[in-house]
């Protein structure tokens, strides 16, 4: 008796739940003809499928296949339905062929699957997307053009939200100049599409080509003014290829001058500020957010960090409460943070209570520290010590956090050789923490013991090539203790490319420069260090350097308006007693 056609094929549907492996549904979809998985729901119809017959061996390739993919055996799997899309010519064995490929990371025979795949059914678009995709991976550019042609030519209404998805496609290739080439290519019949365009200045970036990124990007804000999405890539290249680190910024606040709703720009914008240390510019766009969103409990935490910040507390405390009204994801953390709050204040009974109340989470071992430190500084320093060592600590993190903050109370009583002493003693268990090396470090400048400093601060170095404070401060040593000026300024110089927001990086850099005697680079330094964070060790270098510039009346209105809102600082008080009157 002959076997009959592949519409019986959905018997298979019988063995299937304990056999298949992967997302689709094949054996159901033969008997409906609906293609497993394509997000288009495109129709396989029934008169152009194959007239395949359900023979012996068509049935024991396809549970043959099933079953090796069930026990773990992908190269059987690959190779028996690779060979059942050749024979059977039915798109929808070849995409089971194709997905059965790729979940077993075998491309070569994915790519051979897919193209029998879009052969048989030419309509498809997730065979052009899955061949595309496969093409571009494997270096096939030219071979995959047309193919992308006609999924844009297809997509009608869809063309523009196919160009912005098209990156993540083309981004797998490494030459970027034969991608945006590609690109450019594709977009060429779409001269007035903003998508397009945008998709040439995406593609000419990659590429490092900035002034062709520049023209595609201003072609496409001009298609669709006000776009956030072009804007958002306008700043992006801007910032890559202007000598001026503010011309991105500038860019942006024009634009939101322009268009004062665009909300993921300011937000965008709001972080740039964050990342530049402008935070009272952060926290006026984060206010502009907050006023359009004003139940948005994430948008008004960040204006209480902000707030924290610029040492307004009131302010601080006022949405921090209204962020535990709200609901706020991690309420342990908005605790914490009041804690923070009324310890600024010096309110160690709220502060208590407010680190008391973190039950659990990241939060829980921190506000015990806290809660250690306030004991040390109202002179229970043991206690505060006590509570520190009778904290669980099961990670790694944990554990250098508790060294660290012990460390802390016995320096804060100037006990820098004991908090030493501790430092060294967590090292001996956790040789390899930069965190506990670059603190001890900082005790060892205390103790006047300037090559366990450099050794420390080398060997932080060397474990974290980004740190930019390691370089800072070893730096700033070399430029304030020793005479090792230049070797000093190619460590800041470092320091300010890893961290070039940072003021107090900035501030060590007019510091090196006034011990080399460049005294107007020292004070331009000093000046931006001393705008973006007027602290009071800052204020000390600024007004040395206008003192060196003859200029002793403005040194001394300088050091005394700080001194007056910081009358503990050591430092102004060193500089204000070595240039008396």
């Amino acid at each position: 008796m002959r076997s009959r056609r592949i519409s019986l094929w959905s018997s298979l549907a019988l063995f299937l739940p304990a056999l298949a492996f992967g997302a689709t549904r094949l054996a159901q979809d033969l008997d409906t003809g609906v293609e497993a998985g394509d997000a288009d729901t495109h129709m396989v119809a029934n008169d152009r499928l194959p007239p395949q017959e359900l023979s012996a061996k068509v049935l024991y390739q396809f549970l043959l296949a099933e079953i090796a993919g069930q026990r773990e055996r992908p190269t059987l799997a690959v190779s028996t339905y690779l060979e059942l899309a050749r024979t059977t010519h039915d798109p929808r064995i070849s995409q089971r062929a194709t997905e059965v490929a790729l979940f077993a990371r075998n491309p070569k025979a994915a790519l051979e699957a897919a193209r029998l795949w879009t052969a048989q059914d030419p309509d498809s678009d997730r065979a052009r997307q899955t061949l595309s995709g496969l093409l571009v991976s494997e270096g096939k550019l030219s071979e995959a053009q047309p193919y992308l042609e006609q999924m844009l030519a297809k997509a009608g209404t869809q063309t523009g939200p196919l160009f912005m998805t098209m990156h993540s496609l083309l981004s797998r290739h490494d030459d970027k100049v034969a991608v945006m080439n590609l690109v450019d290519a594709l977009a060429k019949p779409y001269a007035r599409l903003p998508e397009a365009s945008y998709a040439r200045a995406l593609a000419a970036l990659d590429a490092g080509k900035a002034d062709l990124a520049l023209v595609s990007i201003k072609q496409a804000e001009s298609l669709h003014p006000g776009w956030e999405a072009a804007a958002l890539l306008h700043g992006q290249v801007i910032a890559g290829a202007s000598k001026d680190e503010h011309a991105a910024r500038d860019y942006f606040r024009s634009f939101l001058d322009t268009y004062p709703q665009a909300q993921d720009v300011r937000l965008f914008y709001a972080r740039m500020l964050v990342d530049e240390h402008d935070f009272p510019g952060a926290r006026a766009q984060f206010q502009a957010i907050l006023k359009a969103s004003p139940d948005n409990a994430d948008y008004m935490l960040a204006v209480a960090l902000l707030s924290i910040q610029l040492q307004d507390f009131d302010a601080a405390e006022q949405y921090l409460q209204k962020v535990l009204k709200l609901g706020a994801r991690d309420p342990d953390a908005v605790r914490y943070y009041l804690g923070q709050v009324a310890e600024e204040r010096k309110d160690w009974s709220a502060a208590a209570q407010w680190y008391g109340a973190v039950e659990s989470g990241d939060q829980f071992v921190p506000a015990r520290m806290r809660i250690a430190v306030m004991l040390s500084h109202q002179n229970r320093l043991q206690e505060g010590r006590d509570l520190l060592h009778s904290l669980p600590a099961e990670t790694m993190e944990q554990k250098t956090l508790l060294v660290q903050a012990d460390a802390q109370l016995l320096a804060e009583a100037k006990d820098y050789k004991g908090a030493w002493d501790v430092l060294a003693e967590g090292l001996k268990k956790m040789p390899e923490q930069a965190d506990l090396l670059y603190d001890r470090a900082m005790m060892a400048e205390k103790l006047n013991k300037l090559d366990l400093l450099e050794a420390d601060l080398r060997k932080v170095i060397t474990l974290k090539p980004e740190h930019a404070h390691a370089y800072n401060a070893l730096g700033f040593t070399l430029a304030d203790r020793t005479t090792r000026y230049d070797e000093a300024l190619v460590l800041i110089r470092k320091a300010v490319e890893l961290a070039p927001g940072d003021p107090f990086i900035i501030d060590s850099l007019g510091w090196v420069q006034f011990r080399l005697g460049h005294l107007a680079d020292a004070e331009s330094s000093l000046k931006d260090a001393y705008q973006r964070q007027p602290d009071p060790e800052i204020a000390a270098h600024l007004g040395q350097v206008l003192w060196a510039e003859g200029r002793t009346e403005e040194a001394r209105t300088m050091w005394n308006v700080n001194l007056k809102a910081h009358p503990d600082s050591e430092a102004l008080q060193a500089v204000v007693a070595s240039h008396p009157h």
